[in-house]
């Protein structure tokens, strides 16, 4: 048997439960290949006496193994490590072509029509945001002798102890292991991907993102000078044979993904394909940007850990934000990236922003270390799983057989196919309904959108999706064929 208590230390002092901390080095082990695929593993018993724990902390953690995708079991043999897992091997990560010139990117003029009724494509509901407590803190916070040191500071990489707080955060909550040196604090997430592709990209360099992607990623990759370079999207995330195609007869420079949720059509990229991709950046020399824009809403199980919790060689750029915590109009987000990356990032976000928000992000520093986000979001996610299930549900029993949708695991919205209707067509009428629907048209699907149910209210769940429900069947041949 493995020298499991030398494999696996523990840190009970540690905010991240102790379940999680096996299961992270057991992933830990697996990425560095000293945990061979197709391990047989001990039984719950054994390694909870070699480890010292409660049994129940095993068999606790092995199921978030199992969820994630690490582990299976095979009836009448056993726990194993999954044999189809692929094997990456470490390799020394070579000097980064940074480009030092950044360009401006230009304006989109995006018109969202208004409504008495408003669906969107996937946005918080502000009501549940602690807003007040992060105000009532910031007033706080700008008294006094700290408030003096946060307004008088050079902040272009972040609040200090913001940046402290939010690594902290990360490895409790991501099992991303890194120091306040590995985080830059942005205005928004948008900011983050806008440097980091500023920094990656070389006007010409050829950028892929999926077919279906997030528009204003797309926007920012050209902005720089980078070139699309467009793959399908499966039911498992952006379709890794087609990246491999690609990366075998072009010289790729970055990928840009949303693994967790992809953008926009929700589906997660399993463990296998993270580790497929990781290996292909390694072998074809390439970064990875990660998107891990609403991470913190899961709702059937533990969400799988972001690719920079199993990158074993700085390819990854990691992207988050607050926004999607608190209100889209406070712009806090943040990328977590080796720390040179971040330092040529931050020395670019001087250039446009030198002092950030000190103040909101100093007292979001101070709801973090005080668990008010954490106790936020728990409340956030109740409301937001009830909000799912019943747009669903009468998404469901109002369209039958005109619609087709898997119930999202996590997320704030849904992928919804139409089969006779076009998505220009719904917006029109759903307009003529009052219902505003502020969602993107995407042009490789005339017949898809995403339609967000967080940001509602059940009871608005209930009549907005019934003007939803009224306005396609105005569009469809025959009325009587849906229920009512």
């Amino acid at each position: 048997m493995l020298p499991w208590k030398s494999i696996i230390t523990l840190n009970r002092n540690e905010l991240r439960p102790v379940y999680l901390q096996v299961s992270d080095a057991i992933i830990n082990e697996i990425m560095k290949g000293r945990i061979s695929k197709g391990l047989k593993m001990p039984g719950s018993r054994t390694l909870a006496q070699a480890l010292e724990v409660n049994r129940k902390t095993i068999l606790q953690a092995y199921d978030e193994l199992m969820a994630q995708g690490w582990m299976e079991i095979i009836p009448a043999k056993g726990t194993f490590i999954k044999a189809s897992l692929p094997e990456i091997k470490q390799q020394a990560l070579g000097q980064s072509s940074m480009v030092q010139t950044a360009k401006e990117p230009t304006p989109s003029k995006y018109e969202i029509s208004r409504g008495e009724h408003v669906i969107d494509d996937g946005t918080p509901d502000y009501r549940l945001a602690p807003i007040d407590l992060l105000l009532k803190t910031a007033r706080s916070v700008s008294k006094g002798v700290i408030g003096k040191s946060v307004l008088l500071g050079n902040h272009y990489f972040g609040e200090a102890t913001l940046r402290k707080n939010l690594a902290k955060h990360l490895s409790t909550t991501r099992a991303i292991n890194g120091s306040s040196d590995n985080i830059l604090i942005t205005r928004g997430s948008q900011m983050a991907i806008y440097l980091a592709f500023a920094q990656l990209v070389s006007p010409g360099d050829l950028v892929i993102v999926g077919e279906l992607n997030y528009h204003s990623a797309d926007r920012a990759i050209t902005a720089v000078g980078g070139q699309l370079v467009k793959v399908p999207i499966t039911h498992k995330g952006l379709d890794l044979q087609a990246i491999e195609k690609e990366v075998k007869k072009k010289s790729i420079k970055a990928l840009y993904v949303t693994p967790h949720h992809q953008y926009p059509t929700t589906v997660t990229m399993p463990v296998e394909e993270r580790m497929q991709l990781l290996a292909l950046a390694e072998q074809y020399n390439f970064y990875i940007v990660e998107d891990d824009y609403d991470y913190d809403y899961h709702y059937e199980r533990s969400p799988i850990l972001p690719l920079a919790s199993i990158d074993q060689n700085s390819r990854i750029i990691y992207i988050g934000s607050f926004s999607k915590i608190l209100v889209p109009s406070i712009r806090i987000g943040y990328m977590y990236a080796d720390s040179t990356i971040i330092q040529s990032c931050g020395q670019r976000r001087m250039l446009i922003d030198k002092m950030g928000d000190p103040i909101i992000e100093r007292a979001l520093a101070e709801l973090l270390a005080n668990n008010e986000i954490d106790r936020s979001l728990k409340k956030a996610v109740i409301a937001y799983q009830a909000r799912r299930d019943l747009f669903c549900g009468l998404l469901r029993k109002g369209l039958k057989e005109e619609v087709s949708f898997e119930i999202p695991v996590g997320g704030m919205a849904v992928w919804v196919t139409f089969k006779n209707i076009k998505i220009s067509a719904l917006i029109a009428s759903a307009q003529k309904h009052k219902l505003s629907l502020k969602i993107d048209l995407y042009e490789h699907t005339q017949n898809a959108c995403r339609l967000g149910f967080a940001s509602m209210n059940l009871k608005e769940v209930a009549t907005n999706t019934a003007l939803l429900i009224a306005a396609i069947q105005k569009l469809l041949p025959h009325e009587d064929s849906l229920s009512k």
